[in-house]
């Protein structure tokens, strides 16, 4: 592949506009499976470029009942800059407020009522492993609490939280309480954005080819144009209509991980992540367990996916990256289960066990 030239300020943007509507869409689509599935807490609408919040008003999910979830999001055309603390606490190029700055007034803004949040900075930066806060992120919940707070004012996790704490104009108690609410989801790359997006709405009973997903992204880039900012679930489910997006029934998610990450696994009804439990650090030889790990362990984890599922829920999507062995084990674990129909996608195809074939790539 020749090289490509550098992009130009105004292809950033665009690019940088496209990631946004991406990041929308795929909060509509989390709308139409939580009705689906009936979701405890579902969203209901989701909120693009919304006046009155602060610096997190990019996309906005907001559910039957707070806490509501405030993005900010922020593409880079490379990875020159990191998530850390220089990036996070220095002033924009105008001399303004810094992002954490930015984000801890947006919080203080929307909970001054003491209405609960939730809040994230969602970008395709990758986090620094060096920075004394940021590499304590939980890779699972994107929280940099509890260990935040865990050392002492002279550590260096203990000096970092109290720059933090001057930058953002908290006070260190107050800026671990917006730690326990803001959420660091990063290395969110275009490819990896475009399959996670993609596994949705295969999970949403929609369409999930390309065309289908980037449809998504320009119906909410056109209702951006026209001052829509507020995406109510009877909209969205009157543009899957006029769009021909949808192709099934929603299902639940059983995510299992055996040879890479599931980018559906935070989405997932159950997941299971023995990703680092098999041998070899390459997805490509992965074959066995790494002692003293055991199939019989990864048996039993699979045969709980069953009981571990809403009750009721037969219709099932399953994610992720398993070989064979581990894809039989899941076949026998809801074989039992009555009326049960667990769907594989395979590129744009769809593979069903309720159809006359059933085929995973192993």
């Amino acid at each position: 592949m020749p090289d490509l030239p550098a992009p130009s300020s105004t292809g950033v943007r665009i690019a940088g506009d496209r990631y946004q509507w991406l990041i929308a869409w795929q909060g509509c689509v989390t709308a139409v499976r939580d009705a689906a599935l009936n979701g405890a807490n579902p969203v209901v609408a989701v909120g693009v470029e919304v006046d009155g919040v602060g610096n997190v008003d990019d996309v906005v999910l907001y559910r039957k009942q707070p806490p509501h979830t405030y993005t900010q999001v922020k593409y880079a055309a490379d990875s020159s800059t990191p998530v850390n603390e220089e990036y996070l606490l220095k002033l924009s190029d105008q001399g303004g407020p810094s992002i954490l700055r930015k984000l801890a007034q947006a919080w203080e803004q929307l909970t001054q009522d003491e209405t609960p949040v939730d809040l994230a900075l969602l970008s395709n930066r990758s986090p620094d492993a060096g920075d004394p806060l940021i590499s304590l992120r939980d890779s699972r919940t994107q929280l940099l609490v509890p260990k935040a707070g865990r050392q002492g004012p002279r550590s260096k996790t203990g000096q970092a939280r109290a720059r933090w704490a001057e930058g953002s104009g908290l006070s260190q108690e107050r800026l671990l309480e917006l730690l326990k609410v803001l959420c660091f989801d990063l290395a969110r790359d275009v490819r990896h954005l475009h399959e996670h997006l993609q596994m949705m709405m295969f999970a949403a009973g929609l369409r999930f080819d390309e065309e289908a997903m980037h449809a998504g992204a320009d119906w909410v880039a056109r209702q951006v144009a026209d001052g829509q900012r507020r995406l109510s679930l009877a909209d969205i489910r009157e543009a899957i209509g006029a769009m021909r997006l949808a192709a099934g029934s929603s299902r639940a998610v059983l995510s299992v991980a055996t040879l890479k990450p599931d980018p559906m696994a935070k989405d997932a009804d159950y997941a299971v992540d023995w990703v680092d439990r098999f041998e070899s650090d390459s997805e490509y030889t992965k074959r066995r367990p790494l002692a003293p790990a055991t199939w019989e362990q990864l048996q039993a984890d699979l045969e709980a996916a069953p009981s571990r599922m809403e009750p009721g829920a037969t219709a099932v999507a399953l994610t992720g990256s398993l070989r064979l062995a581990p894809t039989f084990l899941v076949g026998a674990a809801f074989r039992m289960v009555t009326g049960a129909d667990i769907a594989v996608a395979q590129g744009p195809q769809l593979w069903s066990s309720g159809a006359e074939a059933f085929v995973v790539n192993a």
